[in-house]
């Protein structure tokens, strides 16, 4: 099969070859550029050939587009430093309005993707980072995460708002991906757990936003849908228009065979993420790779990270993890 063929018949739940495979990591360094995130993103693929790509775009570039400013690391494991975060309080959420995501930080990441896809050809998947508007509105506060829940408790029209002006941004910015070369979304939420939102809250915060992004590309073969962390509100997501589903194994989240047998959709996972990965021999991974597989019988199933993993995870690591697939 080639690396299309077999990632959308994995998608499907069809038989494959092998199961395909793919990592993704920041490198807070290179990824400060259009450039610099084609680049690092190019090398991955020359050091490790991975059947589908999710280039790492830096987290904050979202909350650039809103004002928020940052000091780049200059080390590739060390993140960035943010000097201004452009809220401070619920009025300033009501007056978010929408920006041109054809522009800026945003327009940046599209020219990068832009050079990723011409680079590889048109065989090799690849699904292009959007982060929440729910997910994004804790970087635009000097209050960080704690105040966007708090806004959203006690003045919920006001983050209603905000959030409406970034979905309409990231609906726009979506539909770009996808006209820039990109198979579908890597639909990130981190606020959807026991300590974020309450499931009733995702439905008010969460679901409007998020459904309004995914049907812009309700074209595209390869959006997924990322539920970061422990203790995610699983129920509240599994009906999303999505090929697939992303999210952290353990702490009382669900399994790979239980999240495919309620969605009938892929999953993608069964690998650690950072900082577990870092810490573990070859022998070990490879196990976790041998056991993701046998757990869902080779079918539907996408090995990747629960999340990103440590920037300087050794090299080693991951392609033990491939030969499990490639052997």
């Amino acid at each position: 099969m080639t690396k299309r063929e077999r990632v959308l018949a994995a998608l499907r739940g069809d038989p494959v070859d092998r199961v395909p495979l793919s990592f993704w990591l920041h490198n807070f360094v290179t990824e400060n550029s259009a450039a610099g995130l084609a680049a690092e993103t190019l090398r991955l693929v020359r050091t490790f050939d991975w059947d589908f790509l999710k280039p790492q775009s830096r987290a904050q570039c979202f909350a650039e587009m809103w004002g928020l400013r940052y000091r780049p690391s200059t080390e590739r494991a060390t993140q960035f430093t943010v000097t201004h975060t452009p809220l401070t309080d619920a009025s300033g959420v009501a007056r978010l309005r929408p920006v041109d995501p054809r522009r800026g930080a945003l327009g940046e990441q599209l020219a990068a993707l832009a050079e990723i896809r011409r680079a590889v050809g048109p065989d090799t998947p690849i699904i292009w980072t959007i982060f929440a508007p729910m997910m994004v509105m804790p970087s635009l506060l000097a209050g960080g995460r704690e105040q966007a829940l708090a806004i959203a408790r006690a003045e919920p029209k006001a983050m209603d708002a905000g959030l409406a002006a970034i979905a309409e941004t990231l609906d726009v910015y979506a539909r770009a991906c996808v006209d820039a070369g990109a198979d579908g979304l890597f639909y990130a939420t981190n606020v959807a757990r026991r300590d974020g939102l309450s499931p009733e809250e995702c439905r008010r915060f969460q679901r409007p936003h998020d459904l309004r992004v995914l049907a812009a590309v309700a074209r595209a073969p390869f959006n997924l849908l990322h539920v970061c962390g422990p203790g995610i509100h699983f129920d509240e997501f599994a009906d999303y228009p999505v090929a697939a589903f992303s999210w952290a194994l353990g702490g009382s989240n669900p399994s790979l065979a239980e999240v495919h047998r309620r969605t009938g959709k892929a999953v993608v996972g069964g690998l650690p993420a950072k900082p577990e990965i870092a810490s573990m021999t070859e022998k070990e991974i490879a196990a976790r790779a041998r056991r993701a597989v046998d757990e869902v019988g080779g079918r539907a199933l996408l090995l990747g990270p629960d999340c990103s993993i440590n920037p300087d995870t050794p090299e080693a690591l991951l392609h033990a993890a491939a030969a499990v697939v490639r052997a």
